[in-house]
């Protein structure tokens, strides 16, 4: 990734200026203690009520894809077991053995919903069904759940659901637990609502009107000179132009409203129009805060919900940190509580969410360890899932609070260690909370700095397994459980091979789209400077690993007797050749993704009849694209950039380049014989 692209992405989750400042002012701490005192006194007087876990327990996932739906649904009422099942349908598809839960909801439409789901589990993938509640759905004698979906078009019915091994069962959580869970929700309040937009209208086209509110900004861009755009000028040169002015914002307006009549006549004018129709503007809550009233701009802030357009927009999060620090500054707690922890969980609204941006902001939470409440019980009481149905229940996101505890203290560290090994240990506690904590666990490894606590914590992590119910310790314990419960009739051929990874799922790729079963296989005893990346389609039956296995001697036999390839892959002892097989030939043009760039000459002239697709893994995660010829001449697609080929430099083998937005492309679309001499 190049250095304008890091600079890009930092600047489009920093935000803005406000972004990086801090939530709580030292001056506001004693008040908010006072009201921490205040609430702990009601929480060392009430009673812990009892809490318990989420509906749950062992079941298996079917899906099969069927012109014939009641065929299947009418064996499936019959069946006493999955096997009997799958003896009958030979493209069912099965992942047995898997914790699932069950959850009551409702939707945005405020209908009920009754959603079953499992959880990934290293390369074993989740699963879910949502259905329309009824209460036939809570019955405890059900041995199955199902969903279908029809496509029209093709007439073809996806039915997938859950077979139970057992009932669903919800345990009485431990008094610890309970505890924990009893600190938080009575500190947090988590009935309180942030914003008084509880129907999300902010997410609704509304026809825009002008208004004084936008008299008052053009008027303070206008005298505070905001820079104009420049249409030569590109994305991060304009941010940082902006965020500059933007710098000097509190100092612009305080001169404004001292020395200039009109700005403070339209700035009265904005607000009383604000609060009476109960609209708001950033810009208007900042100014009533600095100039007016704090209480005010925090009344203006909760009727204006600003809703995320991508993973990168950092505008909801930047808001709820504003709301944050006035509603601290005019202690307002249950604003300032729930907001914080919106903060720190990454909780705000967006159409659309990614890890990459979500892991690469702050939690915050060093400024709440300042106070004087009980942080361990706030995080863990947040972290533990409960079923809802007692009272409202603040969750935590597990990544987020993994986070927060890799930036806290060592004691505070040493004390989230201890007790996560405690409920995973201990055997009262519910499988999906082990599951939950084991899972943070990971993360809090993953965000630990020091190398030497990191390995330790992995052997930690190990020595847990055991603990975990069969359910997730089979998983975790063989990464590709659910690829050998999908091709059960072939584990003899398929324990011919180490298993580096696999997946499940409907995917969008160079070579393939649709459902399939992906997998990469190394010979066992090899050496594994040969791996097979193998890409077969699931429809109405199963791609078998036959279909390979009936070619693999040829595809092996010609990748090892091309000179000029063992060349390329023996050049460096890292070095790798990946040869990919999609369902039932190596070399795939699909939509003609390969020969698309290629020169129409080139295409014209070559015969990628019985061609082998590879691709070969070098040294610092590059990787280069080849096609192998029926002939014997090796084909090179795109390159990296400075890549270099045994001794062809990247000048000779580069053709040509493609821009885009964020990156560069380069093709090559080189020609070379079994002896390694180019031909074009």
């Amino acid at each position: 990734m190049t250095k304008s692209i890091y600079i890009l992405l930092s600047l489009l989750i920093s935000g803005n200026i406000f972004c990086q400042n801090s939530i709580i002012s030292e001056s506001d701490i004693p008040k908010l203690d006072s009201i921490i005192n205040h609430l702990e006194k009601n929480y060392n007087q009430s009673e812990t009520p009892n809490f318990y876990s989420l509906p749950q327990t062992s079941a298996s996932y079917f899906e099969i894809i069927t012109k014939d739906p009641k065929k299947f649904l009418t064996e499936l009422k019959k069946s006493e077991n999955l096997e009997q099942l799958q003896n009958k349908f030979k493209g069912l598809q099965i992942d047995n053995d898997l914790l699932v839960i069950k959850n009551v909801y409702s939707d945005y439409k405020n209908e009920k919903k009754l959603e079953i789901k499992s959880f990934e589990i290293a390369n074993n993938q989740n699963h879910g069904i949502k259905l329309s509640f009824n209460d036939s759905l809570n019955q405890n004698n059900l041995k199955h759940f199902h969903s279908s979906y029809t496509n029209k078009r093709d007439s073809i019915t996806t039915i997938r659901g859950f077979y139970l091994n057992n009932e669903f069962k919800s345990i009485n959580l431990p008094k610890r637990l309970s505890d924990w869970i009893n600190y938080a929700d009575l500190i947090v309040r988590p009935e309180t609502s942030i914003f008084y937009d509880s129907d999300n209208k902010s997410n609704g086209f509304r026809a825009y009107k002008r208004t004084i509110i936008d008299s008052l900004i053009n008027y303070y861009e206008l005298k505070t000179n905001k820079p104009p755009y420049k249409k030569e000028q590109d994305f991060i040169t304009r941010r940082k132009e902006l965020n500059e002015w933007q710098s000097k914002k509190e100092k612009f307006t305080d001169s404004l409203y001292t020395n200039d009549l009109n700005f403070k006549k339209l700035l009265i004018e904005a607000l009383e129009y604000a609060e009476e129709n109960k609209v708001s503007n950033g810009d208007l809550e900042d100014f009533t805060a600095q100039l007016i009233s704090k209480k005010r701009a925090l009344e203006l802030m909760r009727q204006n919900r600003q809703v995320g357009t991508c993973s990168f927009d950092n505008g909801p999060i930047i808001q709820q940190k504003r709301i944050a620090s006035l509603a601290s500054k005019t202690q307002n707690w249950d604003v300032f509580i729930k907001s914080f922890l919106n903060v720190m969980n990454d909780n705000v609204s967006r159409n659309a969410d990614s890890n990459i941006a979500s892991n690469a902001r702050k939690t915050y939470i060093e400024e709440l360890a300042k106070l004087d409440l009980d942080i361990d019980k706030i995080l863990l009481g947040s972290n533990v899932r409960i079923e809802d149905a007692t009272r409202k229940h603040y969750f935590s996101d597990g990544n987020k609070i993994a986070k927060a505890y890799a930036n806290l203290n060592s004691d505070k560290q040493e004390y989230f260690e201890n007790k996560t090994f405690e409920i995973i240990k201990d055997e009262e506690i519910d499988a999906f909370n082990k599951l939950h904590f084991y899972n943070t666990l990971k993360n809090y490894q993953y965000f630990i700095k020091d190398s030497i606590k990191k390995a330790e914590l992995e052997k930690d992590i190990q020595n847990l397994v055991p603990f975990l119910p069969k359910e997730l310790k089979s998983r975790i314990e063989n990464p590709n459980k659910q690829l050998y419960d999908l091709l059960y009739r072939e584990k003899e051929e398929l324990d011919n091979f180490d298993v580096k990874s696999s997946i499940i799922a409907h995917i969008g790729s160079y070579s393939f789209d649709g459902d399939c079963w992906q997998a990469e296989l190394i010979d066992k005893k090899s050496g594994g400077k040969i791996i097979y990346d193998l890409t077969m389609a699931i429809g109405e039956e199963i791609t078998p690993l036959q279909n390979f296995i009936d070619k693999k001697s040829e595809l092996k036999s010609r990748v090892k007797g091309h000179s000029f390839l063992q060349k390329i892959i023996n050049d460096n002892k890292e070095n790798k050749v990946y040869i990919k097989f999609t369902t039932d030939k190596s070399f795939v043009n699909h939509r003609n993704r390969v020969t698309k760039d290629m020169p129409k000459e080139l295409v014209d002239e070559l015969d990628f009849e019985n061609a082998i697709s590879l691709y070969v893994s070098f040294p610092k995660r590059k990787y280069v694209r080849f096609v192998l010829l029926d002939n014997g001449n090796l084909l090179i697609l795109g390159i990296p950039k400075g890549f270099n080929l045994l001794d062809y430099k990247f000048e000779e083998l580069m053709t040509k380049e493609e821009k885009s937005f964020l990156s560069t492309s380069y093709k090559s679309f080189k020609l070379f014989n079994e002896s390694g001499k180019m031909l074009n």
